[in-house]
């Protein structure tokens, strides 16, 4: 399973196509009827500014790591399992990436108090307008979400920080942790 993930994280095509066929896989369930192709194609032209935005995501961790996708995906997985890498050129790209993604996520509780306001106004909505069988099947599908969504980013936020202390702040190009001073690009949350 591991290598399965390591291959779809250097490979987001292949991450996006799987994604979009499982959606229409879902939606033609929920609501036969129409023609595959077409529900096909109207999840592929909805995706592509979910598609855009991960590849810009990914553009802008290659830069700040200084690697390819596979370095992107290697650090990924050591952040995720919590090791510390040893060699000296992966330590300073993990702190990179690490200082990069703490601060793209420093407005992450805001973000989290829109997506509930969000979600609660739509299960109003379907509470108002559906039966009550779909708006209690909503409402608990939206909690059981905005729980998971919540100790997600708490679980993250959290193992970046420790990842943070543990590699120390990322070096200004140029210098070495032996001989030269240590900078803070970037910086860290």
């Amino acid at each position: 399973m591991r290598r399965l993930n390591a291959w779809l994280g250097e490979h987001l095509w292949a991450t996006v196509l799987l994604s979009v066929v499982a959606a229409s896989v879902v939606i033609m369930l929920m609501s036969p009827g129409r023609p595959w192709w077409q529900v096909l194609l109207r999840v592929a032209v909805i995706s592509l500014g979910g598609v855009a935005v991960i590849y810009v995501r990914r553009g802008r961790e290659k830069r700040a790591t200084g690697g390819s996708d596979r370095t992107v995906v290697g650090l990924d997985e050591k952040l995720r399992r919590g090791e510390v890498p040893e060699d000296a050129s992966e330590r300073d790209a993990m702190a990179r990436l690490v200082a990069h993604r703490l601060h793209a996520s420093r407005h992450w509780r805001w973000v989290a108090v829109g997506m509930y306001l969000l979600i609660g106004l739509v299960a109003v909505a379907v509470a108002a307008t559906a039966d009550a069988p779909v708006a209690i099947g909503y409402t608990v599908f939206s909690v059981v979400f905005l729980a998971w969504l919540s100790w997600s980013a708490v679980r993250h936020r959290r193992r970046l920080r420790h990842m943070a202390e543990a590699v120390g702040p990322p070096e200004r190009a140029g210098t070495s942790r032996a001989g030269g001073t240590m900078g803070t690009r970037g910086g860290t949350a």
